[in-house]
């Protein structure tokens, strides 16, 4: 910023000469900053809506395309899952050939986008087709290509999984996708089961009917060719659009959703209209006064232009620099460097801090900016700058009074009276700050959102493959066991120790299963059960001869508790959890003195109460508010998961988990579960 050479106190004003009335010229430049300060705000208005409509737009069309995409994703997740399930049962003979035709076709049908599932033997022959509609040698016809099919029945006995053909042009012209589903019988591969999809109709069936009507909807590959409406491809520019990938493995396919309209600049015509009808009626008024002023002005005698002409300068200049600061939006004042005296400031400093004045100190208005060490600020920043003009600062500040921030830009200049001061310019960016803060926020939702479903992802990926070598321990088990009693002098302590090894491979696949069904979305088994032996049988399966994991289980049931409505697994793992973290949380005391009490007690008519109370190390205050949070451990190599599953698990039996500090030490984890009303009642 240049110095400011403008002395605005005249040295010598003339003498014997009579006063003036510049009002009506002072009034016209009111009145041109005025026009155009609402010119400009009213074009800025018109921008703004028009940005703001083509932003949530482009935000609206974004989340309807992933609802679009995660609906056609989900119908056809179903469908992979029945036809896998129809090839398992075709491979272990559950159904005849008639109920594969009865099965297959009514699926088919009600799907609406499926026109044919086929029973495919090794060597590509067709052994049977459903629904049965259309002739053997229409079906073959409108199969992927011959070397597709080879492909998919090499891949499918390769590696004993389903898959897809690449997207191909049926006989009729219409695109369409085949699916294969592996039949092993005897662990022998002996074909498959295929179907086939056409996407026209799959887009009709899939997509919501609210998206059909807004949008055009279009399912292509990268190279831009379309799948569905490809004539709708021929988009016009300036629409509205958004294309998102479909995340099954359809060799890289690809939904774009198209406007019903082109975006534009003006957001809306009558707003506009009016705009510029108001803006030019302000125009033709102030013309008006300007002719009027004038007329005026000529009438003014000699005498009066002659002092005009002296003094006139020297106010106008005067005038029209306080005018120009005065219509700025930001703060500006202006201060003696060394002694921090107010030498001036503009309307818009003045209302926004209303204890600054010219001649009071400036240290009011800088002391109450945050520049303490901890935050990214240098300390008195504001009192730090020295020399001649040029020297320049620059930063974001909080103002502690009024929480506001604002950018604050402040140099020394040379004032009209020869000595060093100070400009500073203060731009209120709240706004600003706070929009970015509530991005940043957003964010870290959307992080954690994609880190729960990642974990999905693995729990599925992991319980799928524990699940086979969990069966061959079983059956290692079980043979031990057999070989054991049938030896002539049996040692009933390996064979119970055997035994309990089974039960736990047991339990252990179905923790799995219930594991695969959590994640699959699919309804756990609740059926009554008896609380109290629940709570037996697992104090049995977690307490440990082991010295480094020991843990006592001091059992307080109440007697006579009615039968609970339950998923047994669900429960036990909860238990087994909070056991755990109760060993964990003791693990400092020796190992005879680490009791855990485990009770049971009735609340009501329809509800019942377990507590797990340990005399641990508890929980911080810092930590209680974040326990239950997903991520969050209190451990060193905890995943942070544990009691998040737990309280969903609970919730999701109508119940509700709490928690709440020992006496006098350790922690009490409590949840409730409804009697079962059949039982009950």
């Amino acid at each position: 910023m240049a110095d400011i050479p403008v002395d605005i106190t005249p040295k010598e004003p003339p003498v014997a000469a009579p006063p003036t009335d510049l009002k009506p010229e002072r009034d016209w430049y009111v009145h041109e900053w005025m026009l155009l300060a609402f010119a400009a705000g009213m074009m800025l208005l018109i921008y703004f809506v028009a940005q703001h409509e083509t932003e949530f737009g482009h935000a609206e069309i974004v989340r309807d395309a992933a609802v679009v995409e995660q609906s056609i994703t989900r119908r056809l997740e179903t469908d992979q899952q029945f036809f896998d399930r129809l090839a398992l049962d075709v491979g272990a003979e559950r159904i005849s050939s008639e109920e594969f035709d009865r099965i297959a076709g009514k699926h088919a049908i009600e799907s609406g986008y499926i026109t044919d599932v086929l029973r495919i033997e090794p060597d590509l022959d067709v052994m049977r087709h459903a629904p049965g509609a259309r002739s053997l040698e229409i079906v073959k016809r409108a199969r992927a290509p011959f070397a597709e099919q080879v492909w998919m029945m090499g891949l499918t006995e390769k590696t004993g999984r389903s898959t897809y053909s690449r997207p191909f042009r049926n006989d009729v012209g219409r695109y369409s996708i085949e699916y294969s589903a592996p039949v092993i019988i005897n662990d022998q591969f002996q074909g498959s089961i295929n179907a086939l999809i056409q996407f026209d109709e799959l887009l009709d069936r899939s997509a919501p009917d609210w998206a059909a009507r807004k949008y055009r909807i279009v399912i292509s590959d990268t190279s831009g060719q379309g799948m569905t409406n490809a004539e709708a491809m021929h988009i016009e520019s300036g629409v509205v659009k958004h294309t998102v990938p479909l995340s099954l493995p359809w060799r890289d396919l690809q939904i774009t959703l198209v406007g019903a309209k082109p975006s534009t600049l003006l957001p809306n015509l009558t707003l506009s209209t009016a705009v510029l009808a108001l803006t030019g009626l302000m125009v033709w008024t102030l013309i008006g006064l300007r002719k009027q002023q004038r007329m005026r002005l000529q009438a003014e005698t000699e005498r009066d232009r002659l002092y005009v002409k002296s003094i006139g300068d020297l106010r106008t200049t005067k005038e029209r620099f306080e005018k120009v600061l005065d219509s700025l939006d930001v703060s500006v004042y202006v201060s003696d460097l060394y002694k921090n005296e107010v030498l001036y400031l503009n309307t818009s400093a003045q209302e926004a801090f209303p204890y600054l004045a010219v001649g009071k100190s400036a240290s009011d208005l800088e002391d109450g900016f945050d520049t303490s060490p901890s935050s990214k600020y240098p300390p008195n920043a504001l009192l730090t700058i020295e020399g001649e003009p040029g020297d320049v600062f620059k930063d974001e500040l909080e103002h502690r009074a009024s929480h506001r921030w604002f950018v604050l830009r402040t140099r020394a200049v040379r004032w009209v009276d020869g000595r060093v001061a100070r400009l500073t310019t203060l731009a209120d960016i709240t706004e600003r700050i706070h929009a970015d803060r509530i991005r940043q926020t957003q964010q870290d939702k959307l992080t954690r959102t994609s880190r729960l479903m990642t974990v999905g992802e693995i729990a599925s990926t992991l319980a799928h493959e524990i699940n086979q070598p969990l069966a061959a321990i079983a059956n290692y088990v079980s043979g031990c066991i057999q070989r054991l009693k049938g030896n002539g002098s049996p040692d009933m302590a390996v064979i119970g120790a055997m035994e309990k090894a089974d039960a736990q491979v047991v339990r252990a696949g179905a923790i799995i299963g219930r594991v695969r069904e959590f994640v699959r979305t699919r309804e756990p088994q609740r059926q009554p059960l008896d609380i109290n032996a629940l709570l037996r049988d697992v104090v049995q399966l977690v307490e440990s001869d082991d010295e480094e994991r020991a843990l006592t289980c001091m059992l307080q049931l109440a007697p006579g508790l009615p039968l609970v409505f339950a998923d047994r697994i669900m429960i036990e793992q909860v238990i087994v959890n909070f056991l755990r973290n109760a060993r964990e949380a003791m693990q400092h005391l020796p190992p005879r003195k680490r009791i855990a009490k485990v009770r049971t007690r009735r609340l009501d008519a329809h509800l019942c109460a377990v507590e797990v109370l340990d005399s641990g190390t508890g929980i911080t205050p810092d930590a209680v508010t974040q326990l239950f949070s997903p991520f969050f451990s209190t451990k060193a190599d905890g995943m942070g998961m544990g009691l998040n599953i737990c309280r969903s698990l609970i919730e999701y039996h109508e119940g509700n988990l709490t928690f709440e500090q020992n006496t006098p030490v350790g922690a009490i984890f409590r949840f409730t579960l409804p009697f079962d009303d059949a039982v009950d009642g």
